[in-house]
């Protein structure tokens, strides 16, 4: 790990530029592009929530039936594409949580898979999303692509609005889907039936398969997404990996945007990490191996840990500012780098993970995350300008004991849980932290581990490693007490013997220090 002094602040100050173009006519043989740079091309279809299908569609039902009830249906949703300018303007859009943000079309289909929307790294990519009628919007250049009218739904056992009403909808907007070739065969029994037979329930189940367990796990606070055209509704999974969302009447579009209101996972440096699903109706149960896509959910797992789950009491590693960590993944050699919170804007992502899809396991995935956010817990929870000035042996001791910590709390938790030996005895790095000090880099040292550890170098090992007698000391002790005014190891030292816990004492403390 290193701290990414070189990243460009000039990402931080560009200015931003906003407006509105006018709106353009829907031909239907538009071919969209996704980035100003990008070579990928996808053709878009006749969305049937567009006003004017709308309102043909509605023209329809009445020419069929007089009893279809006599309203005024008005656009109640704009389907639009910001343009960002520059690295600024997509952070500033990326940033609202009130916007759902697509890099792609809502009204194509995209082929099952990782999808990224630009073909070159530095090519911004367009944002496209749906708002309410008269949504405050961010100051970015934006297109509107058309109106639109999506009807208020409902679930099952909803009984906000009456059946016959919903019905109604369900029937027009299959009219607006036969007239726009939308229809699909087993979709095709709405205009004549009672069509809340067809409704039902996005659903599913999110697993990631994990290398010391061998065996796929469940993935907690996933953020699925289900999209027919205009319409996207969406879910958070829960701690088994299961989803669940508001009903549909037609095949969607199941996808995975890998960001939630804390953190963000890229495919490279800027373009946003998706898995993209199946078009069907039923439920999407995903078991995911291969790929970058393995990596982006490991990405996830340790990060959720960090953020919302058991952090074994550490500090969050949240950006006091209150915007999302943005974590970044590339094939390449590596393991991960933190560029830090205070040095980091506009796009600039707060950490790099490095690894390569085919072979890096994924509990190396999941340490160097731990790792890396570590060091982000240490840089706010001190200071962003004070951690600018602590020795680099203690910025790289701590965030290799947050990594030891919580990487082998989590194989001993879940070996235990799915009765897997392996996980159970796992030992993370125990070799890097039992060959200190004979090893390519010093500053990555077990100094914190030490206090914590019940593993003493010196007597295993010979007294050319550290006589470690100190056990007492557990990460968030350690976080909470002594991280705060250590700044060397000299200081460290101060602090364990001024925080002495029931059997530590000088000697011992002496005894550790002697080689650091």
């Amino acid at each position: 790990m290193k701290l990414g002094i070189n990243c460009l602040l000039l990402f931080s100050i560009l200015a931003l530029i906003s407006g509105c173009s006018k709106p353009e006519e829907f031909s239907g043989t538009h071919v969209f592009t996704t980035s100003r740079n990008s070579d990928v091309h996808l053709r878009e279809r006749d969305d049937p929530f567009a006003i004017h299908n709308i309102i043909k569609a509605y023209e329809n039902l009445r020419a069929g039936d007089p009893s279809v009830p006599v309203l005024h249906i008005a656009p109640n949703n704009l389907y639009l594409r910001f343009l960002p300018e520059n690295e600024s303007e997509l952070e500033l859009l990326r940033n609202d949580t009130t916007l759902t943000l697509y890099d792609y079309p809502l009204n194509a289909d995209i082929s099952e898979g990782e999808f990224s929307g630009a073909s070159a790294q530095n090519s911004l990519p367009y944002q496209y999303c749906v708002v309410p009628e008269g949504k405050q919007l961010p100051p970015v250049k934006y297109e509107l692509i058309y109106e639109v009218f999506i009807p208020p739904y409902r679930d099952y056992e909803a009984k906000s609005m009456p059946g016959e009403m919903t019905d109604f909808y369900e029937k027009l907007v299959s009219e607006s889907a036969r007239i726009t070739g939308n229809l699909s065969v087993d979709d095709s029994v709405y205009i004549t039936t009672r069509s809340s037979s067809g409704r039902w329930k996005p659903k599913g189940r999110i697993r990631v398969w994990d290398d010391v367990l061998g065996m796929y796990i469940p993935l907690n606070h996933v953020n699925v997404h289900a999209r027919w055209f205009t319409r996207v509704e969406t879910a958070l999974t829960d701690s088994d990996g299961y989803f669940s969302m508001k009903s549909f009447s037609h095949k969607v579009n199941y996808s995975i945007k890998w960001e939630n209101s804390l953190f963000d996972i890229r495919d490279g440096l800027l373009m946003q990490a998706w898995y993209n699903g199946p078009k069907k109706k039923g439920d999407w149960m995903l078991d995911i191996r291969n790929g970058k896509s393995k990596m982006f959910a490991t990405i996830h797992r340790a990060a959720y840990r960090q953020f919302y789950g058991n952090n074994l009491g550490l500090f969050r590693p949240r950006l006091c500012s209150g915007k999302r960590t943005k974590i970044s993944y590339m094939d390449g050699k590596g393991t991960g780098q933190f560029n830090g919170s205070l040095i980091t804007g506009g796009l600039i992502p707060q950490i790099q993970i490095w690894g390569d899809n085919a072979t890096t396991e994924t509990n190396i995935i999941f340490a160097s995350v731990s790792h890396e956010l570590g060091h982000q817990l240490h840089s706010e929870y001190i200071g962003n300008l004070k951690y600018m000035k602590v020795s680099r042996i203690i910025r790289e001791s701590w965030a290799e004991a947050v990594e030891w910590a919580i990487t082998n709390d989590e194989y001993h938790t879940l070996g235990k849980k799915y009765g897997v030996f392996a996980a159970i005895r796992y030992d993370h790095q125990n070799d890097k932290h039992n060959g200190w000090p004979l090893v390519s880099d010093r500053e990555y040292s077990p100094a914190f581990i030490d206090l914590a550890d019940s593993i003493n170098q010196g007597s295993l090992f010979g007294p050319d490693h550290p006589n470690d007698l100190i056990s007492q000391y557990s990460v968030s002790y350690m976080n909470y007490n002594l991280l705060g005014s250590t700044t060397d190891i000299s200081s460290l030292k101060q602090e364990v013997t001024v925080h002495k816990l029931d059997g530590v004492d000088d000697y011992k403390i002496s005894q550790l220090f002697l080689l650091y």
